[in-house]
């Protein structure tokens, strides 16, 4: 049992050696391959057999994952500023609705995941859906657009015309 959690606080916190920092939430060299590995897997599946073997190459995908992980650990610092939570339960009846558990383990091992790992990844999935729902969900008016929509709605205009008979 060591051993398995020495690992997993390894997958968790990436083993050292930071590569970026996003307002002072490191991403580490295990967080970046295993961004590499999940775009490899998304590319193979979506392209199947037409698949061009150069686009599996790191030094092309790197930057696009790198950039996926920033994006996706500024969009974390916002929920977790507006306080957003998902609860244990939530998860559970997520994967218990999701996966059988032959299917469960059989996806993790496929996946390359560890149970805390994938728990941890859709945690955070469920977050990030909460903030986009939250955020697709909302309307708000800047102060411009709602004097320019004031200015519109009360305008009035005089017309005359001449007619030539």
């Amino acid at each position: 049992s060591f051993a398995f959690f020495g690992i997993e606080s390894i997958l968790v916190n990436g083993g050292g050696n930071e590569i970026a920092e996003v307002n002072g939430d490191s991403i580490y060299p295990l967080e970046l391959q295993q961004a590499l590995e999940t775009q490899k897997r998304r590319l193979i599946s979506i392209m199947g057999e037409n698949l061009d073997p150069t686009m599996l190459d790191d030094e092309h995908l790197r930057p696009q994952a790198l950039d996926a992980l920033i994006s996706r650990k500024l969009l974390m610092q916002s929920a977790e500023a507006m306080k957003l939570t998902i609860s244990e339960r939530e998860i559970g009846t997520l994967v218990g609705s999701a996966f059988s558990p032959d299917l469960y383990k059989s996806v993790l091992s496929g996946a390359g995941y560890t149970p805390g790992y994938f728990k941890m990844s859709l945690h955070d999935d469920m977050l990030l859906n909460q903030l986009r729902s939250g955020l697709a969900g909302s309307e708000f008016v800047t102060p411009l657009e709602l004097e320019l929509n004031n200015r519109v709605i009360s305008e009035q205009r005089d017309l005359r015309f001449l007619t030539n008979t």
